[in-house]
C-alpha cells in the first residue's frame, strides 16, 4: 500500500511540475526564466530539474508505447520549387499509388500522382526519423 501511495504521489507531483512548466513556457514575452521562477518562489536550477523529469517521463511513456502506425503531415501551404513534380502518368486507375515504400521499421507509405514536393519532402522527413 506504501508503495501505491508514493506511486500517485509521485504521478501528482509530476502533474504538478508539468503545470508550472507550461506556465513559465507561456510566460510574458521578453520575461526571461529567471525573473518568472523568481515570481513563483521558485529556483531556477529546480525549475530545470523539474522540466528534466517532465521530459524524462514523458519520454518514457512516449518509448512504451506501441509504434507509431500513423504519422501526421502537415498540409502543404504553399507551392516549392525545391523539388520537381512527379509527373502525371496516364494510367487506366488512378487509384493506385505511384510509389509504394516501405522501411525496415514496418512504416509504408504510397505515393499518389498528385503528391506536391512540399508534401513528398514532408513524407521523407517522417520517414527519416523513424526510429
Amino acid at each position: 500500500m506504501a508503495t501505491q501511495t508514493s506511486l500517485v504521489a509521485q504521478q501528482v507531483r509530476l502533474q504538478q511540475w508539468a503545470e508550472q512548466i507550461r506556465d513559465c513556457q507561456s510566460r510574458p514575452k521578453g520575461m526571461d526564466v529567471e525573473t518568472w521562477c523568481a515570481q513563483n518562489n521558485l529556483t531556477k536550477a529546480n525549475y530545470y530539474y523539474r522540466l528534466r523529469r517532465v521530459r524524462e517521463v514523458c519520454l518514457e511513456q512516449v518509448q512504451g508505447t506501441a509504434a507509431t502506425a500513423f504519422v501526421e503531415l502537415p498540409v502543404p501551404t504553399t507551392a516549392s520549387t525545391e523539388l520537381p513534380r512527379i509527373p502525371q502518368t496516364v494510367t487506366s486507375d488512378d487509384t493506385a499509388p505511384l510509389i509504394r515504400i516501405k522501411n525496415t521499421k514496418g512504416l509504408s507509405a504510397e505515393i499518389f500522382s498528385g503528391v506536391s514536393p512540399e508534401m513528398l519532402r514532408h513524407l521523407i522527413g517522417a520517414f527519416s526519423h523513424v526510429e
